[in-house]
């Protein structure tokens, strides 16, 4: 088989290239083939070449009887069979195959870098679906957000006191007192320092002792992340409800995240709950342009159409306005890059991206995504094994955890 541009242009993460790179990658260029039995490459091998599937059949063995198959011409097929530092999996040839084998690094030419995050939404970025950037909200957004005239939601007063204080190196006294400045908020605080998550060996019924059993760092995280829900609100019901959907996916994904980060070593726990709540938060300001903008030139479907490509350089911006450390404001826009690989250590990036396409699982998007083992962050977790259907077995067994995690933000 050659391989022309039409093939190219169907494949994650190259279909990203410039139409003269693509031009450039298919010159003499054709599918290697091999037949049944055949071993790609085995789990545990340093990664070298990338493989896309154009024809046949490969059954991927995760180990432990563990496998499922990937046929040309589907939706997986349209992503490498693996990608990172090793290989997640044994590959092998269950018919004859055609195989795009290509140097790994090509990986690094498709993934969205930080740096892109400042850039402006373009009304003329042809990546943008045309039904998208034509519509009028989305036009009148991008040059508004372009020339900085936004209304940019404020961090909640007792989350921005906090967060400067502890940056100051401030006593526990003075934090317990910015804290109860929020009745409500420090009424969480105790509630959740006294909740299973932390295994308390004794009742606490105090602020004081609760940001003593929690830690500086961890109190910050946690009352920045139940000051939040406040920015989830609007006047137009609509927007309110649209507004509390995104709320309570957010929820969804940064409870995932918390009990992904308490099963493995190198990121807090309290750090990636924050992450999971932050990474959609670009739409808030979005949906906060909706409501002023007159009802007759939006329609809901077009404000849900839009959303996916606002939120990640919006969401960027709105936390290095809230001052937010680097590695969180990074997380809009990298929380869907499923090939960005921070390096050799387990990064809250990659906790975000894989608790993401975990709570996929289960919906129509799913068939449209690449396996959970092919992406490079899976291989950096503690426990990597999966089950037949890419669910990560730590968070399918920590349902309970998950959902009492939830419930701090649902009261």
């Amino acid at each position: 088989m050659s391989i022309n541009l039409d093939i190219l242009k169907e494949l994650f993460p190259i279909r990203t290239l410039s139409e003269d790179e693509l031009d450039a990658f298919v010159l003499e260029r054709k599918a290697e083939v091999y037949g049944p039995g055949t071993i790609l490459f085995k789990a545990g091998e340093p990664i070298e070449s990338i493989h896309y599937l154009l024809g046949g059949t490969v059954l991927m063995d995760l180990g432990d009887g563990k496998t499922y198959e990937i046929s040309a011409n589907t939706a997986k097929a349209r992503f490498p069979l693996c990608c990172g530092k090793k290989y997640s999996a044994t590959a092998y040839a269950q018919t004859e195959i055609q195989i795009l084998r290509v140097a790994s690094k090509i990986m690094s030419r498709g993934v969205v870098r930080y740096e892109s995050a400042q850039t402006l939404i373009d009304s003329n970025d042809e990546r943008i679906p045309e039904a998208v950037r034509g519509g009028r909200l989305f036009q009148a957004f991008a040059q508004s957000y372009g020339e900085e005239e936004l209304r940019i939601p404020s961090l909640p007063d007792v989350a921005f006191k906090l967060r400067q204080a502890i940056q100051h190196d401030v006593d526990i006294h003075e934090v317990v007192n910015i804290v109860q400045l929020d009745p409500a908020v420090a009424a969480k605080l105790v509630h959740v320092a006294n909740s299973p998550l932390y295994l308390p060996v004794r009742p606490i019924n105090n602020c004081h002792d609760a940001v003593l059993r929690l830690g500086l760092a961890a109190t910050r995280n946690l009352v920045t992340s139940f000051c939040l829900r406040q920015v989830f609100r609007g006047q137009d019901p609509y927007i309110n409800q649209a507004l509390h959907r995104q709320w309570e996916t957010s929820i969804k994904l940064s409870s995932l995240c918390y009990v992904l980060a308490a099963e493995n070593e190198g990121v807090s726990e309290e750090e990636a709950l924050l992450a999971g709540l932050v990474a959609d938060i670009g739409v808030v300001p979005f949906l906060y342009f909706a409501e002023k903008f007159p009802r007759e030139y939006w329609s809901p479907d077009e404000i849900e159409s839009a959303m996916p490509h606002i939120r990640g350089p919006v969401g960027a911006f709105l936390l290095k306005k809230w001052d937010f450390p680097a590695d969180l404001i990074e997380i809009p826009m990298l929380a869907e890059e499923w090939y960005h690989d921070s390096g050799n250590a387990l990064a809250l990036s990659d906790i975000v991206i894989l608790s993401r396409l975990h709570s996929y699982i289960g919906t129509r998007r799913m068939a449209e995504l690449p396996a959970i083992n092919s992406i490079p962050a899976c291989a950096k977790l503690k426990d990597s094994r999966l089950s037949p259907t890419h669910t990560l077995n730590v968070l399918h067994e920590a349902k309970e955890r998950i959902d009492r995690t939830m419930k701090f933000f649902k009261t």
